[in-house]
């Protein structure tokens, strides 16, 4: 087959009735993922799975591999030393399904690829040699945060970005406009220099926001002396109210300096900046300020600041994000 092997696959995989052995490179495409996980809910049914732990299997908003593995899948990482390039897939021991096809958006919408279907005793077989041999040389994984990697393997980012891309359309074209966006902002931080991609998130955050604002349309947070923190994720449903303690920087620090920012686009901006003085002295990283950021659905960003240590002092400042989308 040279065409429609998403379909394919899903076909196959539905009409499964006992186990599924994958052995793929990369794997990100979701309705492949979630066709896997329809089969677990089936107690009995059996499901192992073997990709490369990279940044692109890795990626954010990718699939959810403990969602399998919470499911009672079988999952194994290999590593880029000794990288599983296999794209193959035994359905219930009895068919092979092998060719060049990666389960990835890129794969079913960019590429030429290629899958053939084989059912013969002998080459099924081997085939179920082969990943049980695999499987030998690989730790089952119980836990995907504590096993990922981002920092090494094949990481290109131009694949990352297209197969991205395909992602969020095909997110679009089933009305998942948030996620979408979500999608977007992680091409975005890949390379914030697509305007196409710019336009396109802010379109879906426009259309969200359009009577009131639904969602946050970035991420905000706060730059300490120590460094940043997020405290409102991008999209977080709205109203939201977040609290967070500002610190002494230093010894004997009289004034604090308060810098709210966004995060969007892969880099930060400035919303609001404003000095907090007249402290007594403390000692370094004494607990000084509560923060309470809230984002109603007028899109106003309100931070409260109520000083600590029995004194009653507070102050209020206010950001309309519409201004900034």
């Amino acid at each position: 087959m040279f065409s429609n092997i998403q379909a394919e696959l899903i076909s196959r995989i539905n009409q499964s009735t006992d186990s599924l052995k994958i052995a793929v490179t990369w794997f990100t495409n979701h309705d492949l993922f979630d066709a896997i996980l329809k089969k677990l809910e089936k107690t009995e049914y059996r499901v192992d799975l073997i990709v490369l732990n990279d940044r692109i299997n890795n990626k954010k908003e990718g699939v959810d591999y403990q969602n399998l593995i919470d499911l009672n899948g079988n999952f194994y990482y290999s590593d880029v030393d000794n990288m599983v390039h296999h794209k193959f897939c035994i359905i219930d021991d009895k068919t092979v399904i092998t060719g060049s096809y990666n389960w990835t958006y890129y794969a079913e919408n960019r590429n030429w690829e290629n899958i053939v279907i084989l059912d013969d005793n002998e080459i099924v077989k081997a085939y179920v040699q082969e990943f049980d041999k695999i499987k030998q040389h690989h730790n089952k994984v119980e836990s995907v945060v504590s096993s990922k990697r981002l920092d090494f393997g094949i990481t290109s980012s131009e694949y990352l970005q297209t197969d991205y891309t395909f992602q969020a359309k095909k997110e679009e074209q089933k009305g998942n406009d948030l996620t979408a966006a979500k999608i977007y902002t992680e091409i975005l931080r890949l390379n914030n220099k697509q305007v196409e991609i710019q336009k396109a998130r802010t379109a879906i955050v426009n259309k969200i926001n359009s009577q009131r604002f639904e969602v946050c349309p970035f991420e905000i947070g706060i730059e300490f002396y120590s460094g940043y923190l997020m405290l409102i994720p991008a999209f977080s449903p709205l109203p939201i109210t977040v609290n967070e303690v500002g610190c002494i920087p230093l010894d004997n620090t009289t004034s604090l300096l308060t810098t709210i920012q966004k995060y969007d686009y892969g880099y930060r901006t400035i919303l609001l900046e404003f000095t907090l003085d007249n402290f007594k002295p403390y000692p370094k990283n004494t607990q000084i300020i509560k923060y309470t950021l809230t984002v109603d659905q007028n899109g106003i960003l309100t931070v409260f600041c109520k000083e600590l240590n029995g004194y009653n002092r507070t102050t209020k400042q206010y950001v309309d994000l519409k201004k900034w989308i």
